[in-house]
C-alpha cells in the first residue's frame, strides 16, 4: 500500500522539477533561444520562417514567438486587443498592451508544452 508520505514526497518532487524547468525556460528567453531550442539568428532583427516577432509592454521589449501560438486561446485575446488598440492599418511591429511579465508567463506554458512532446 503506498503511503501518505511518499505521496507527498512525490508531489514535492515535481514541483521543484516544474519550477526548475520554468527557470529554464525563462533564462532561455532571455537568452535568445526559440521556443523549440534552436539559437536567434546572428542578425538580431531577422525572424526565423515559421515564427514572429512582436513588442511587449511599455518598454516594447522584443519576443520571437512561433506563429503556431496564435491559435491558442491566450494569444487568440490578445491579438484581440492588439486590433481593438490599434486597428488591422498598423504599420510597424505588432506592440501587444500587456505586462512583459504576464507575457512570459503565457510562453512559458506554451514553451514547456512543447518542451514535453
Amino acid at each position: 500500500m503506498i503511503s501518505l508520505d511518499f505521496i507527498v514526497r512525490l508531489k514535492n518532487q515535481e514541483k521543484r522539477r516544474n519550477r526548475r524547468s520554468e527557470r529554464n525556460i525563462k533564462a532561455s528567453l532571455l537568452s535568445g533561444e526559440l521556443s523549440d531550442g534552436r539559437r536567434r539568428a546572428r542578425d538580431q532583427n531577422a525572424v526565423p520562417r515559421g515564427h514572429l516577432a512582436v513588442y511587449v509592454g511599455d518598454g516594447m521589449q522584443r519576443f520571437v514567438i512561433p506563429t503556431k501560438y496564435l491559435q491558442y486561446p491566450e494569444f487568440k485575446v490578445l491579438m484581440d486587443e492588439v486590433a481593438d488598440e490599434f486597428g488591422y492599418e498598423h504599420e510597424g511591429g505588432i506592440h501587444i498592451p500587456c505586462e512583459e511579465s504576464v507575457f512570459e508567463e503565457i510562453l512559458i506554458r506554451y514553451m514547456s508544452c512543447d518542451k514535453k512532446k
